[in-house]
């Protein structure tokens, strides 16, 4: 492969995981780390848009569920805390005591008809 078709695909995958990581209008859950031990405390660091619903949640759930729905997410989910209408924020989570791949998953509201997965972010339980 030539070198500037392996920069420009390695830059344009850059950019594609930003966009995934941030979500639409740079809200974003960010994480000190990614790999914990089990009961190890997770430090999120979240942006997020005070206009959401008070409902709207950041929680843990296994990266294997089907991204996107929150109907689906909230029925994986392992722990959550809601953001009630903060900009941006810091939240505890304590790891899961079984290893794997675990996602933080913003959500705009916690109303399955209409709710959405904002951002995510995924770590490892080792």
């Amino acid at each position: 492969m030539k070198p500037s078709l392996k920069f420009s695909l390695s830059f344009l995958l850059f950019f594609v995981l930003i966009i995934v990581s941030c979500g639409p209008g740079g809200f974003s859950a960010k994480i000190d780390k990614n790999t914990y031990a089990p009961g190890e405390t997770i430090v999120v660091e979240y942006t997020a848009d005070p206009n959401w619903d008070e409902s709207a949640w950041i929680g843990i759930i296994p990266s294997d569920v089907m991204h996107g729905k929150e109907i689906e997410n909230e029925d994986y989910d392992i722990d959550y805390h809601h953001i009630e209408k903060s900009e941006k924020g810091i939240m505890k989570f304590i790891a899961p005591d079984e290893p794997g791949k675990y996602d933080i998953r913003m959500h705009d509201t916690d109303d399955g008809a209409t709710g959405v997965e904002i951002s995510f972010v995924t770590f490892t339980v080792k």
